[in-house]
């Protein structure tokens, strides 16, 4: 009860917010069309012993036209009520809600610390959260709000008529209704449980339909021929999760029979009860017609509301609790240094760190220093904690002990503002954003996203202006075919546009993390190269499993299992042996023909 109250207490505060009027008003309709089934049920009874008195010449037809007034507006009246609602309440809050949880939403995800996204069970949080909150809350208002609100004031109208015969129908309307309720709550909720265990399966069923819609994926499976295999493999996958929940409701059959046919046995008892009542001579036949009809329509029906909501009420409280338990994840924090270094040194001392969820420390002990202005090699076997660095020195995770500074200075020391203009970085899986071009680009520094002149200068340095030029729209085309007029790019127009996108707002600190892996060892060597004219005078690391950058750079930090094991120059790590040198030795037929040409063509 308790969950429910505080959906209730919140769906209530952002309408209110949003618009005050919609809940009185949806309050007033729901009470009208729950007022109107009695009426009607008196007012069918009446115009029935009024229309016995005229066929006996007691009445006059002019005497009932009032009663026959108030059983055609309450015949009526309810069908328009609840198509003001449909057509007004419905639509309002539906955008109402869109607005509010969204952008709710949206702005705590901002917040959130990054370590929840690649943590399985706060994914599945955020997931079940942003995909099912909003649902969730148009269920219960006005829905289940309305119905339930309409179906009591009805039912508790339609019982005063019975009690006028007799106070035990009390018991006997509402005990069947009660004890189906009451079940029914209860399986849903066991529904409800049962269903989260096959959320797994359905990622993976979701995923796999996914990937036999999108555009992307639909040209490849054509081309491999691979589309019938995707497909069988999708079948067999909903076969088995349909299976699966075939099993279960076959194993609850007896419990939903038992749950939805009591208050139809209730019924059936009242009838007949009612019929008892009626041979004693107490009750008129128009009397005995009407509530007859009451049992079996006005009751039937509001009660079958009760039914509704109790039987889906678990699966959305339960929806709403993955909105009030997303709520609560933890937020990054920050310090309260504003100022960014115009030269930032980097240190690591003694950082440890394991992702959460598991045992594995990525980075033990790892310790290093970078001076300000230094170009710096990262290099190691893939997996051996490069990226995870990288991670942490952005501050996306915080280190399990040990510290980072930055030009002598604690990185949880400085405000978000100021440690988001600090770091320019390239992942390797850099996004493809389905923007305009300038939009792409200029997203990199959004203080600066309106003022087209910088823009187009970190275009000029990224060597984007090139294929600019042969764009339809130019620098306003969209990209990726999401949009209509949407342009495709190649994956190395993409990285010079990351590579913009980085050089956005004069960051001291340049980072690229391996995104040009997808490139030919000498192509790579050749943009690393220009990456470190780009990055003159600023603090500069290029992580790599090649060593295509390693010749360009002031120094060479080598990482194995998590901790800096050698540092010094290419030179410098050659003569010593160890990993880097195993490692040139097994790359380096990749450089030494290209860097012997490049220096025949500088030798005068």
């Amino acid at each position: 009860m308790k969950r429910i109250q505080s959906a209730y207490k919140d769906l209530f505060t952002i309408l209110s917010s949003t618009n005050p009027f919609l809940v009185p008003l949806a309050f007033v309709l729901a009470v009208l069309s729950g007022v109107l089934p009695p009426v009607f049920v008196l007012a069918s009874e009446r115009l029935m012993t009024d229309g016995l008195s005229i066929a006996r010449g007691e009445l006059t037809f002019s005497a009932i036209v009032p009663t026959m007034l108030v059983f055609i507006v309450s015949a009526v009246l309810p069908d328009l009520l609840n198509l003001l609602q449909q057509v007004y309440v419905e639509p309002q809050t539906e955008l109402i809600f869109r607005s509010a949880y969204k952008g709710r939403m949206l702005q705590k995800l901002k917040k959130l610390r990054y370590e929840h996204y690649e943590n399985k069970e706060s994914r599945e949080i955020i997931d079940k959260a942003y995909g099912r909150a909003e649902t969730a809350a148009l269920h219960l208002f006005p829905k289940y709000f309305c119905n339930a609100l309409t179906a009591t004031v009805a039912t508790a109208g339609t019982l005063i008529l019975f009690l006028k015969i007799r106070w035990w129908f009390l018991l006997t309307l509402l005990a069947p209704v009660v004890l189906e309720r009451v079940l029914c709550f209860k399986n849903s909720f066991n529904i409800y449980e049962e269903m989260e265990t096959y959320w797994e399966k359905e990622i993976q069923y979701e995923k796999l339909e996914k990937m036999l819609c999108e555009p992307k994926t639909i040209r490849e499976n054509r081309l491999n021929q691979s589309s019938d295999f995707l497909i069988r493999t999708f079948q067999k996958r909903l076969g088995g999760r349909n299976r699966e929940y075939e099993r279960y409701y076959f194993q609850n059959l007896r419990h939903h029979f038992a749950e939805r046919n009591i208050s139809r046995v209730g019924q059936l008892i009242n009838a007949g009860l009612l019929l008892w009542i009626y041979q004693t001579g107490e009750l008129s036949f128009p009397t005995f017609v009407a509530l007859a009809g009451a049992i079996f329509t006005t009751l039937a029906e509001n009660l079958s509301y009760y039914t509704n909501i109790v039987a889906n009420m678990g699966y959305h409280i339960k929806a709403y609790e993955y909105y009030d338990r997303f709520f609560n994840l933890s937020e990054e924090t920050y310090g309260e240094a504003k100022e960014v270094p115009k030269d930032c040194s980097i240190a690591f001392e003694d950082v440890c760190f394991t992702y959460p969820g598991t045992d594995r420390q990525v980075l033990s002990h790892m310790s290093f220093e970078i001076r300000a202005g230094e170009k710096i090699s990262v290099v190691g076997m893939n997996g051996e904690g490069k990226t995870t660095m990288v991670k942490l020195l952005l501050g996306l995770f915080e280190p399990d002990s040990g510290r980072i500074l930055i030009e002598g200075k604690p990185l949880q020391a400085y405000a978000r503002e100021a440690r988001e203009k600090i770091f320019g970085t390239v992942f390797q899986d850099f996004t493809r954003y389905s923007i305009s071009l300038r939009e792409n680009v200029g997203i990199g520094d959004v203080e600066q996203l309106s003022d087209r002149e910088a823009v187009r200068e970190a275009m000029q340095k990224g060597k984007v202006l090139p294929f600019l030029e042969r764009l339809p729209k130019g620098e306003d085309t969209m990209l990726n075919r999401d949009f209509e007029g949407g342009v495709d790019l190649s994956g190395g127009q993409w990285q010079r546009i990351a590579l913009a996108r980085a050089l956005m707002g004069d960051r001291p600190v340049l980072i690229l993390d391996e995104p040009t892996s997808q490139l030919d060892p000498m192509a790579e060597s050749e943009l690393y190269s220009e990456f470190a004219k780009l990055a003159e005078n600023k603090t500069s690391l290029f992580i790599t499993h090649r060593l295509g950058s390693t010749r360009i750079t002031d120094r060479i930090l080598v990482i194995s299992k998590g901790r800096v094991v050698d540092t010094g120059t290419h030179e410098e790590l050659l003569e010593r042996g160890g990993i880097y040198a195993d490692m040139w030795k097994a790359q380096k037929q990749w450089y030494q023909k290209k860097w012997a040409q490049k220096k025949e063509v500088k030798s005068p």
